[in-house]
């Protein structure tokens, strides 16, 4: 139990390191990613919710992130599941500009609703 303690704290220690490490390596990335998230964030403006100008914007960044983790996956240590995410988020992202651009709902109701 004795030599156990100590290398259970040197694993968590290292893993606390590896992703503070990564956030002072790249702090571009972690901008890019707050601002992507900021502006996924629904905004009211008057009776219009969520404007066709303010999903393009989204959109943008999201790709702007996930253009910045594939070009410094290696330097910023980002996983090949963070990148999935960070394609998940982007196509989301797109997928609810197209959406609000045609004059649609941002998602799609559930069938069952669209069936009453």
């Amino acid at each position: 139990m004795r030599i156990l303690l100590p290398i259970v704290a040197t694993i968590a220690l290292a893993g606390l390191c590896g992703s503070a490490c990564a956030q002072a390596q790249c702090p571009e990335l972690t901008r890019l990613r707050s601002e992507a998230t900021e502006s996924s964030k629904p905004k009211m403006r008057g009776l219009m919710i969520g404007r066709c100008e303010d999903h393009i914007r989204a959109s943008q960044a999201w790709s702007a992130v996930l253009d910045y983790a594939r070009e410094h996956q290696d330097v910023c240590d980002v996983s090949s599941q963070s990148l999935s995410a960070l394609e998940a988020s982007r196509r989301a992202a797109v997928t609810v500009r197209d959406n609000v651009c045609a004059g649609r709902p941002a998602r799609p109701f559930p069938a069952d609703i669209i069936q009453q």
